[in-house]
């Protein structure tokens, strides 16, 4: 997806920042980039293959990078087929290349606003005769959509300004008295802050939706004042790391990145959802390559490996055993009892008319 999704506005997923090494690296890369273009091929060898060449699209920078060196290059080169990449994906262009009934992408990252049921005539369904949907995470292997990393917005705080104690997430976030100090939040109506201010205010998890969202204003409002707010992963870190913010809903890769770079800690009793999922554009004409590929990718062994590079948690459930203990604790996999499941649905019909009301309010 680029930068401006099919509302018109910044896309959740294209935001997400792909960037940051795994959390085994962080610590002396000091890497994170933004999506670009300009992708390599994967010519692929090793004999045996049948000459298929696959497109896959995805974000770019550091994210793509790593996706191809441990999901698809290895396995281009193992079955003698040749991986091609482009991006950045976008729900429109897969959108257009489906409508065109020729797609140039086979193989294509969306975000959690793309793939649903909704999506249906511009999508294959998945072929889990041929993935594996038993192995995945439940409730992450859906009819025309299979995730490929699990993701999240956390509570991460400057541990030396909170006095010693970890804020409860997401209370304590609006409890100024108790840990005085800024904070920081994404400046996106659909990224979370409705939600955590629901949930500050004592609305279970469960009855989040539909949003309420007069009273989700209210208790913002309530902090009003004390909020510094960001919309880049680069802006929220900087917050976090010079000390102006002393806490913030942040994007895990940012807040794992920050980590290592100041005393900054994250609060994982309770953080919400984010995803990428692999698609395949309707009338691909090697859909059954494209199927055995996303089994691959999918796989414990690919996935697991993927967190060596990036902090986002794998979707296999065997996966979750092999990966590296140091990177274990801040994967978001190792805290889905946790997890409060953002509704994209319901955000895909309700988007652009809480945004007017949102943006009212900012300037109220």
């Amino acid at each position: 997806m680029s930068d401006i999704s099919a509302h018109g506005k910044l896309s959740r997923r294209t935001l997400l920042i792909r960037g940051g090494q795994g959390l085994g690296l962080l610590a002396t890369s000091g890497v994170l980039s933004a999506c670009g273009g300009g992708f390599s091929s994967s010519p692929g060898g090793g004999g045996g293959g049948d000459g298929t060449t696959l497109t896959i699209a995805s974000y770019g920078g550091d994210y793509q990078k790593f996706q191809a060196k441990v999901l698809w290059s290895p396995y281009a080169a193992k079955n003698g087929i040749t991986v091609k990449e482009d991006g950045p994906s976008e729900n429109a262009k897969i959108k257009a290349q489906a409508e065109s009934g020729n797609p140039s992408w086979d193989i294509v990252v969306v975000g959690n606003d793309f793939g649903g049921e909704t999506d249906a005539k511009w999508l294959e369904p998945i072929d889990y005769s041929v993935v594996d949907k038993a192995s995945i995470i439940k409730g992450y292997a859906q009819t025309y959509r299979v995730c490929a990393d699990v993701e999240g917005t956390v509570l991460a705080y400057r541990s030396d300004k909170t006095g010693g104690a970890k804020p409860e997430p997401w209370a304590d976030f609006f409890d100024v008295r108790k840990i005085p100090g800024k904070r920081t939040a994404w400046k996106s109506v659909g990224g979370g802050i409705f939600e955590l201010a629901l949930l500050a205010d004592g609305v279970a998890p469960a009855d989040l939706y539909p949003i309420d969202v007069d009273r989700a204003l209210r208790k913002l409002g309530t902090i009003k004042d004390q909020l510094i707010w960001w919309e880049t992963g680069a802006q929220a870190q900087q917050y976090l790391e010079s000390g102006e913010a002393v806490m913030g809903m942040v994007w895990i890769a940012r807040a794992v990145q920050s980590a290592a770079n100041a005393p900054i800690a994250i609060a994982w009793d309770s953080w919400l959802s984010q995803e990428a999922y692999w698609v395949v554009p309707k009338g691909t004409k090697n859909k059954a390559a494209a199927m055995k590929l996303i089994a691959h990718m999918t796989s414990a062994e690919a996935t697991a490996e993927l967190t060596k590079y990036l902090p986002y948690g794998p979707v296999n459930v065997a996966a979750q055993d092999k990966v590296d203990p140091s990177a274990k604790a801040n994967l978001p996999t190792t805290h889905l009892d946790t997890q409060v499941k953002v509704n994209d649905e319901w955000w895909g019909k309700n988007r652009d008319t809480v945004n007017d009301r949102f943006q009212q309010w900012l300037l109220s």
